[in-house]
């Protein structure tokens, strides 16, 4: 106990310790700031080539499906439900000093750009396809095997409508 009150006697005697405290809270949110910053920025990168993606696979579906002579006009809409992954290389040292072991990783840079391992896609949850006109089973069979095939999904995840 009597260290304890020591310690918060020495703690009254420091000269404008309403400062220090104030200077920790402002350095520490000056911290979080910019990393939540930097999070969003990569989030909304993400997030643009993810839709990029979407649409550009709708394209390609629409135009593979064009060319079923059954149909005339398509229109498809994917939904997903992650933005994708960009994975980075990082290099890491690893130095030993004694007992002591440190590690430190690096994002390895190629011309001032980081260096990307590989980019995930976004998941695929479902396809939802409307053709103009009247379909028969044997060409929305064609229609649902067109998407299984271009976007790698099961075929419970499409669904044809006219």
């Amino acid at each position: 106990m009597g260290k304890i009150t020591n310690f918060i006697k020495k703690i009254k005697n420091v000269k404008n310790i309403e400062l220090y405290v104030a200077l920790t809270f402002a350095v520490v949110a000056v911290i979080v700031l910019f990393a939540s910053t930097s999070t969003t920025q990569k989030t909304g990168q993400n997030i643009e080539e993810s839709k990029s993606y979407i649409r550009q696979m709708e394209n390609k579906l629409v135009s593979v499906l064009s060319n079923i002579d059954e149909i005339d006009k398509v229109e498809v809409a994917i939904s997903y439900s992650d933005d994708g992954e960009t994975v980075y290389a990082y290099e890491t040292v690893t130095t030993q000093t004694g007992e002591k072991e440190e590690v430190v990783s690096t994002l390895v840079m190629v011309k001032g750009e980081p260096l990307i391992v590989k980019t995930l896609t976004p998941k695929i949850l479902g396809v939802v396809i409307v053709a103009d006109k009247k379909l028969d089973a044997v060409t929305k069979y064609k229609i649902i095997q067109v998407a299984v095939t271009l976007l790698g999904i099961d075929a419970n995840c499409v669904q044809v409508f006219s």
